[in-house]
Order: structure tokens, then C-alpha cells, then sequence
């Protein structure tokens, strides 16, 4: 470890006569089995210098004769990286300028205070012929592209927010870009901490690193 600190270390085996926490004062590694190996006995053990080396641990029987059973430690990283796929998603950007643009305008405008027609059917169409108006004036549909390959948070809005971002950078326009690293960051929170509020971590740790 002190030549190439880098690097995994795994220590396995059967550790019948060595304390687990002698091991892990001694190392500072993590031990990763959970099930009983032999009996009630979690004896056969692997210690990990990285605790997210292998994604998975399953204890089975062993194909030998033994009273032991075996451990498979396996990790999905291994595998073939997807194809990054595309898609084009649409949604409305929604600013606190947008907001008081939209308020002001309905405040003023003559449908407030129109009569509505007596066909109820036609009330509502009127209604939502208007409510669809001011939707795509106000707030007008935007296109951006996502990819498979991005992280849950990012939203339509925080790409466009990114685009913008980088766009201001390479005219070197710093301060604007920094201001908006700013609301990215918030926007990133705002998403991490709406997700992450289903899952109870005292209940079940496994999802909520996973989440993490």
C-alpha cells in the first residue's frame, strides 16, 4: 500500500482464528461477506481496501466437498459501457421573469372580467383556448437532447443551463458564467434533495448509497 497507494488490495480467506477487528484496526480495510459461511459462523471473509470494488457478494455452496461454503465477489463495472443513446426532449423554461411577465399581462388582460358563454362546454373550451395562449406566449416550448449516459440530475433545464454556460465561457464572458454555475448548483441540490428524501437510510442503507 505504501509503494502503489492506488492500487486494490483483497485479503481472503478463511480467518477462523483472527478476529475481524483486528484486521480492520490493523489495515483499516472493510470486510464485505455478511452471510454465514460455515454454520452460523461468517468465517471464510474478504477484505476490500476500496468498499465499492465489487458490487455484489453471494454466499453458495461450494462445488468441493466441504463444510464450507463459497464466496462469489463479482462487480457490474466489468461490463461493456452502453451506447450513449440521444434523445430529444421538450419542456418549458420556467424563470421568476417569466412569472411576473405572465402576471402582469393576465391582471390587465379583458378575459378576466368577460362574460362566460351559457354553454358550459364552451366555457371550458374558451378557458383552456386562453390558458394554452398564455402557456406558449409566456412560456414557449424549448428543445434540448439528453443522453443515456447522464446523470439522474440533469434536467432539461440544467443542459440549457450548461449550454449557456459554456457558450459564455468560450466569448469569455466569466462572470455570467459563474453566475450561472451558481444556479446549476442550486438546481442540482434542489433535484438531489427531492430524490433522495424517499429513501430512509436508517431503514435501508443499501439504497440510499446507492443513491448517493
Amino acid at each position: 500500500m505504501r509503494v502503489f497507494p492506488t492500487a486494490d488490495v483483497v485479503i481472503a480467506g478463511d480467518f477462523n482464528q483472527l478476529p475481524e477487528t483486528r484486521v480492520v484496526a490493523s489495515t483499516g480495510f472493510t470486510q464485505i461477506v455478511r452471510q454465514p459461511t460455515t454454520w452460523c459462523k461468517v468465517l471464510d471473509q474478504i477484505f476490500v481496501s476500496d468498499p465499492f470494488l465489487y458490487d455484489a457478494v453471494r454466499v453458495i455452496t461450494s462445488v468441493v466437498k466441504s463444510d464450507h461454503k463459497a464466496i462469489v465477489a463479482y462487480s457490474e463495472r466489468r461490463k461493456v459501457t452502453p451506447t450513449n443513446k440521444s434523445t430529444r426532449i421538450r419542456y418549458r423554461k420556467v424563470t421568476p421573469g417569466q412569472h411576473a411577465a405572465f402576471l402582469q399581462h393576465v391582471t390587465e388582460d379583458e378575459f378576466i372580467n368577460s362574460t362566460s358563454p351559457d354553454n358550459v362546454q364552451a366555457a371550458f373550451d374558451n378557458f383552456y383556448n386562453l390558458a394554452l395562449g398564455f402557456l406558449d406566449q409566456f412560456y414557449p416550448e424549448r428543445t434540448t437532447t439528453l443522453r443515456s449516459r447522464d446523470p439522474e440530475y440533469i434536467t432539461p433545464y440544467i443542459k440549457s443551463l450548461l449550454r449557456k454556460k459554456n457558450r459564455l465561457m468560450r466569448a469569455g464572458r466569466i462572470e455570467k458564467a459563474g453566475a450561472i454555475a451558481c444556479r446549476i448548483r442550486k438546481q442540482i441540490i434542489k433535484g438531489n434533495r427531492s430524490r433522495l428524501q424517499k429513501y430512509n437510510g436508517r431503514v435501508d442503507a443499501k439504497d440510499m448509497w446507492a443513491a448517493v
